[in-house]
C-alpha cells in the first residue's frame, strides 16, 4: 500500500491498492515441456491485479479452464495498481499486468515497451465517480473548481477523466488539486476533511454510499461516456518471446469476457473471491461493461485525445505499437 501522506503532481508509478483475500504463488516464468521435449515460450504466467470487480475475467478464466486448455500455467498478484504493475511487469517480476489504460499510453510515451494484449471493462455513469460528504457545500460539477479531489494514482484514469469530462463542461480544472490516496483511505480523509471530494469506483463506490456520502459527478460522462477503463499488458520483449503463449492468454481473457458480457452478475460472485467484498456489497454494486472480441483498437485511441487535452501526453501513442497485431 502506498504511504499514509497524499502525493500530489505529475507521474509516478505508486499507486493505491487495497488488502485482498488473495493467497498469490510468487513465481517466474517457466518454460512448457512437450511430448517432443522443452519448447522456448513461457507458459508459467503471474498476473498483476487489484482488489477490483473490473479484473474478474482473470478468475473466471482460471476458474472455468481456460488458460488450462491453452497449455497456460495463470495465476493472479495482487499489486498496489495498475501503475505498480508496468514496472514489475517489465523487470519481469510479473508475465502481465491488468491495469487502466493510461498506465500503458504512458508506459508507452516513456519508452517502456508495452503491448495491450486483452481488454478488461469499460466504464458506465453509474461505475465511477466523484463523492463528497452529505453536508458538503459542494453540489454539482461547478462547485469543483478549486478543490481537492483524492484520486487513487496520479495522471491517470481518475484525473484525467474528470478534467476532461469537467473541461467539456466548462468548468475551470487549473485550480483543482489531485492527491493520491488508496482506495480504502479515502473515506477516512473525507470524513476528516484532509480532502474535499474522493473519486470511487466499484467495490468502494457502492460501500461509500452506503455510508452516507453523495456522488456529485460521474466522471465517465461525456468526452469520457463508455470509454474503455482497463485491460491486461505484456512487455515488447515477452510478447516478441513467446507469441503462441500471448495468443493463448488473450484467447483465454476474450473467452472470459464473453461470459461477462452475457451474464455480468458472474462478476459480482467472484469478486468476492479475490477481494473483501460481502455478499451484500456485490449485491449493490453498480457492474461495468465487458465487451466480447479483440481488443478495439479505435475505442482505445479515445485515450489519446483524453491524454493530450489534459496536458498528459504531448504526443499521440501509435496505436500499433500499443496493442497486439494479428
Amino acid at each position: 500500500m502506498t504511504e499514509n501522506t497524499p502525493k500530489s503532481g505529475r507521474w509516478t508509478f505508486a499507486c493505491a491498492g487495497a488488502a485482498l483475500a488473495l493467497a498469490a504463488t510468487a513465481c517466474s516464468g517457466s518454460s512448457a515441456e512437450s511430448d517432443d521435449g522443452p519448447t522456448d515460450e513461457v507458459t508459467t504466467l503471474i498476473v498483476g491485479i487489484t482488489p477490483i470487480i473490473d479484473h474478474a475475467s482473470v478468475f473466471i478464466a482460471i476458474e472455468e479452464g481456460f488458460f488450462d486448455e491453452e497449455g497456460l500455467n495463470v495465476s493472479a498478484q495482487p499489486v498496489q495498481g495498475g501503475a505498480a504493475a508496468v514496472p514489475a511487469m517489465v523487470s519481469d517480476d510479473l508475465q502481465a499486468a491488468f491495469a487502466s489504460y493510461p498506465s500503458f499510453f504512458l508506459a508507452e510515451s516513456q519508452y517502456i515497451g508495452v503491448t495491450i494484449v486483452a481488454e478488461g471493462v469499460r466504464g458506465t455513469e453509474e461505475t465511477a465517480g466523484i463523492y463528497v460528504n452529505d453536508d458538503s457545500s459542494i453540489e454539482g460539477p461547478a462547485d469543483l473548481a478549486g478543490t481537492t479531489i483524492a484520486v487513487n494514482t496520479l495522471n491517470n484514469i481518475g484525473d484525467v477523466s474528470i478534467a476532461a469530462a469537467l473541461e467539456e463542461q466548462g468548468v475551470d480544472t487549473a485550480g483543482i488539486e489531485f492527491v493520491e490516496y488508496p482506495f480504502p483511505d479515502m473515506l477516512p480523509a473525507l470524513e476528516s476533511d484532509a480532502v474535499d471530494a474522493v473519486w470511487l469506483v466499484e467495490p468502494f463506490r457502492s460501500g461509500a454510499e452506503k455510508d452516507g456520502a453523495r456522488k456529485v459527478f460521474s466522471s465517465y460522462t461525456g468526452v469520457a461516456e463508455a470509454i474503455p477503463v482497463s485491460g491486461i499488458g505484456m512487455a515488447d520483449e515477452f510478447v516478441a518471446a513467446n507469441p503462441t503463449t500471448v495468443e493463448g492468454f488473450a484467447r483465454a481473457i476474450e473467452r472470459a469476457n464473453g461470459m461477462l458480457a452475457e451474464d455480468p452478475a458472474l462478476a459480482a460472485e467472484i469478486v468476492q473471491t479475490y477481494s473483501e467484498t460481502t455478499e451484500e456489497q456485490a449485491e449493490a454494486m453498480e457492474l461495468p461493461v465487458w465487451t466480447e472480441g479483440a481488443v478495439d483498437v479505435d475505442e482505445l485511441a479515445r485515450w489519446n485525445d483524453l491524454l493530450l487535452a489534459t496536458g498528459v501526453l504531448h504526443e499521440p501513442i501509435e496505436m500499433s505499437e500499443l496493442t497486439l497485431q494479428d
